[in-house]
């Protein structure tokens, strides 16, 4: 089953899982521009498997979520400070 098929199932450890594999399967072959994002991707996929199996995958899913936020604060405050408003 594709990535997609396997999202569209609404089963998020299996997407997780799918996800996995497609991110170890693209990044031997990755340029050195791509490498470090796709590993950096694979491990928080890598993590956040480990806490749904653990039980903790609600702490990881916020300590995610609070680092999206954290990066839209600080984009936010540069694009302020470029005068772009």
């Amino acid at each position: 089953m594709s990535l997609p098929e396997v999202v569209s199932t609404g089963d998020r450890q299996a997407s997780l899982e799918a996800l996995r594999n497609e991110l170890a399967r693209r990044l031997p072959r990755a340029s050195d521009r791509e490498a470090a994002p796709l590993a950096t991707q694979l491990r928080l996929v890598l993590a956040e498997l480990d806490a749904m199996k653990s039980g903790e995958a609600g702490d990881v899913v916020d300590d995610l979520a609070a680092r999206r936020a954290a990066r839209r604060a600080d984009a936010s405050d540069q694009g302020g400070a470029t005068g772009s408003e």
